[in-house]
């Protein structure tokens, strides 16, 4: 079948005229092999990640009378992709190919992907002409445009297709041609996901010699052994204390509701703080992997990175080494492949191509990447996006994300669930039901029913596992010297824990306290992440006190006995309180106090004024029912965003627009989780790695690195400059992911205020980070960014 498929592909290659003579790379692969190449993998990848009915059914919603057609140009603009490479400047000039050499002193542009894309237009318009309707025909010549921008992109970014051939695309007749624009959206991100990826592939195969065959899925034995070991594991778990009690039954309770719905694709798992989400989601995945041939791929998605290691801990405790699950994210080295000992050069190659391309079978990563892949532009970013089809994606803690965000979010996972037939699992102790916002609600269920999950939050084991106060006046705001007053009041062989939203105010009572109690702990932006983890390792064995500002609820693994804490939006509560009596072993108490304005630091945020400072808010956070609680949020972000601007349209309509008309820029940079402009300061001080004895980084470090058995800031920096020495992009970017890894510990991020700000004080810049050897005015003892210190520096530098 693959022979006369190529033997079709090759007679329309001759179409163009491409003979023997053309070649795609240097030094002698000819553009026939190329394209044969490129296809090839195509076919492996949708084979691999059973992709034939998916794109199938998306084809189908586009214009299913016309359907051969259509997947037709579909595959075309992947295996014709490089046709513009006849351009005979090209070859003369990229290719030095003999054949063509009377043109290579020529001024003629050598570009060809745009070639590639207008050829591909010229070839399919003759059977466009040939449709039996106008209306159909201007339909199908308005595809074949869309398609052949992703051909013109294949080595650049997506961005505003309505620049590309603009007289020829009718945009005014868009809704006379019936087109899903989520539907349409996802078809063409999915194209160009599968194009690059599947002209990468074949580059690589010919360029390096690296065939891939391994795109990382489970097979059927793979999934039934996880399964066996998950069991064993479970009944070790099993006893008849109450917690455990009351967390098997919420295990079952899940997956008895996903055994019942296992035709949609959108759970929600909210359960208490400590009622075991973690292992009930891993058995949530097991049982959707199990229950569907197709489904091959597991993505555990976290907000922050602190989470990412701990659950990759807790895999590796269950499954051993029976999984394959790999850390994708800014700091995690990328994992040497090292199966073929005697080629270290394609290890380097599969190592980077596994993580360029989400090999593992199991992937843990975070909410940032996932929507890089979902809604970025780049080639990297959209190269793993088909690996989402097909998976069970875990979602946790998505009241992280931005609430300005939650109504487009809710609608891309709905469309993007059901088409790429993607498992998800969303899930938090404070869960927003996002499918608020949708007028269809079928595809979420809820896997903890109503009467269940109200037994659960009300079960003292969890409603009383932190007792709950309120410091809190109208009339006044907390103080730093009354919080001293009360810390006084607390017992001393406890584990307490401070909040604040401000970092001046975090500053300001730790120097208040810091000589007159001991053991006490200041954590902030300002630390680096060596320090964080020094203070969190003491807090497990010690008493002690920690000051901290939000950067605690990040997903920290610290079980604290009293907490205090300065008030902002209900969530953010909920999240402290499950930093106390986290283990439910003991009691435990959190006081709330009112001190800084929440409205100068949560700027334009839906929960604004919801908060405990009303009695109907404390009773919600005392009695777990943040439905109540989201149920005015939802409506609160709805009603702003139904808005109109300008007269003409809502925000939700100018969002809708930018899909409609393929946008990619525009709905990039409204997706965009983070959006605070800043810089990277590197500052290359020394760090005691006796201090240290927990932190994974710091394991088998090289001595190059060290001096006086420290690890070195100027030597790691050196080793970051001396990349640009490796030869061979795989190797340099493997060594690169390592020495990132350790540059983490010395850098921090200001704010770049605007486009003319200019930094205080630097001595080299590489890469975007910028160096700052005279570091020790701005670094205290315990490796902390005096910031203040920092910026201060500006006006004395420019009189």
């Amino acid at each position: 079948m693959m022979f006369i498929l190529l033997t079709v592909k090759t007679m329309l290659l001759s179409e163009f005229k491409i003979d023997e003579r053309y070649l795609a790379h240097t030094p002698c692969e000819t553009l026939i092999s190329h394209s044969n190449l490129t296809l090839e993998y195509f076919h492996k990848i949708v084979a691999h990640k059973n992709l034939h009915l998916l794109i199938d059914n998306l084809l189908q919603k586009i214009d299913s009378e016309n359907f051969d057609l259509l997947k037709e140009m579909f595959i075309n603009t992947i295996f014709l992709h490089d046709i513009g490479k006849t351009n005979i400047y090209f070859q003369a000039k990229k290719m030095n190919n003999e054949h063509f050499k009377d043109y290579k002193n020529k001024t003629n542009s050598s570009e060809h992907s745009s070639f590639s894309s207008k050829m591909f237009i010229d070839h399919y318009m003759i059977k466009i002409k040939m449709l039996p309707d106008q209306k159909t025909r201007e339909k199908f010549k308005f595809i074949l445009y869309i398609f052949s921008y992703h051909q013109a992109k294949h080595h650049g970014n997506l961005s505003v297709v309505e620049e590309y051939q603009k007289e020829k695309i009718y945009w005014t007749y868009l809704d006379m041609f019936e087109i899903p624009h989520f539907e349409f959206y996802i078809l063409n991100k999915l194209l160009f996901s599968l194009l690059v990826s599947s002209d990468y592939y074949a580059t690589t195969d010919y360029m390096s010699g690296l065939k891939t065959d391994d795109f990382g899925a489970f097979s059927s034995s793979k999934k039934q052994k996880l399964n066996e070991l998950f069991s064993t594991f479970t009944c070790k778990l099993k006893n008849d204390d109450g917690i455990n009690t009351l967390r098997s039954e919420m295990f079952q309770e899940a997956e008895d509701n996903l055994l019942k719905n296992l035709d949609k694709n959108i759970f929600y798992l909210e359960a208490p703080t400590g009622s075991g989400k973690t292992i009930t989601s891993i058995n949530l995945a097991l049982k959707l992997l199990e229950n569907n041939d197709h489904v091959n791929k597991l993505f555990y998605i976290f907000p922050f990175n602190t989470l990412v290691e701990q659950t990759k801990n807790v895999f590796d405790g269950i499954f051993k080494k029976e999984l394959t699950i790999e850390i994708i994210n800014s700091i995690t080295p990328i994992t040497i492949d090292e199966k073929d000992q005697e080629d270290v050069e394609s290890n380097y190659e599969k190592s980077y191509v596994n993580r360029l391309f989400f090999h593992a079978p199991a992937i843990i990563t975070t909410h940032v990447a996932f929507f890089d892949i979902l809604f970025g532009t780049s080639k990297e970013d959209n190269f793993p996006l088909w690996q989402l089809a097909n998976s069970v994606i875990i979602l946790d803690e998505i009241q992280s994300y931005n609430n300005h965000l939650w109504w487009y979010m809710v609608e891309f996972f709905d469309k993007y669930a059901a088409l790429l037939n993607m498992k998800i699992i969303i899930m938090s102790a404070t869960l927003p039901k996002l499918d608020y916002f949708l007028e269809e609600k079928n595809n979420f269920v809820a896997l903890i029913g109503d009467k269940k999950k109200r037994d659960l939050f009300q079960h003292k084991l969890f409603k009383d596992r932190v007792k709950i106060n309120f410091l809190l006046d109208k009339t006044e705001k907390m103080t730093i010297p009354r919080l001293v007053e009360i810390l006084k009041k607390q017992p001393k062989d406890k584990k307490i824990l401070f909040e604040f939203i401000k970092k001046q105010s975090a500053r300001e009572f730790y120097n208040a306290i810091k000589d007159e109690f001991k053991n006490v702990y200041e954590l902030s932006g300002d630390d680096n992440k060596a320090y964080r983890q020094y203070v969190i390792n003491k807090s497990k064995t010690e008493s002690l006190i920690i000051v901290a500002t939000q950067v605690i609820e990040a997903g920290v693994d610290i079980d604290m006995d009293i907490g205090f804490k300065d008030i902002s939006t209900i969530d953010s509560e909920e999240q402290f309180m499950g930093r106390i009596n986290r283990s439910c072993l003991r009691e435990g108490v959190v006081y709330f106090f009112d001190m800084d304005d929440v409205e100068k630091i949560y700027r334009g945020d839906n929960r604004l004024g919801m908060d405990l400072k009303e009695p109907k808010y404390q009773d919600i956070l005392k009695n777990k029912e943040f439905d109540l609680y989201y149920g005015e949020v939802l409506e609160r972000i709805k009603t702003d965003k139904s808005k109109f601007k300008c007269g003409l349209m809502t925000s939700h309509d100018y969002f809708d627009e930018a899909i409609k008309k393929l946008n990619y820029k525009k709905i990039k940079e409204e997706m965009t989780l983070i959006k605070s402009d800043t810089f990277t300061l590197y500052f290359p001080f020394q760090i005691d790695l006796s201090l240290y004895k927990n932190v994974k980084e710091f394991n088998g470090l090289a001595e190059t690195l060290l001096t006086d058995g420290k690890l070195d800031g100027q030597k790691v920096w050196d080793a970051f400059i001396a990349l640009n020495d490796i030869e061979g992009f795989a190797k340099k970017e493997v060594a690169k992911s390592s020495i990132q890894a350790l540059m983490q510990f010395f850098t921090f991020n200001i704010l770049r205020f605007n486009d003319k700000y200019v930094l205080p004080h630097y001595d080299e810049e590489k890469g975007g980070i910028y160096l700052v050897s005279n570091y020790a005015e701005y670094i205290t003892e315990d490796g902390k960014f005096n910031r203040k210190k920092y910026l201060g520096l500006k006006d004395d530098i420019f009189l």
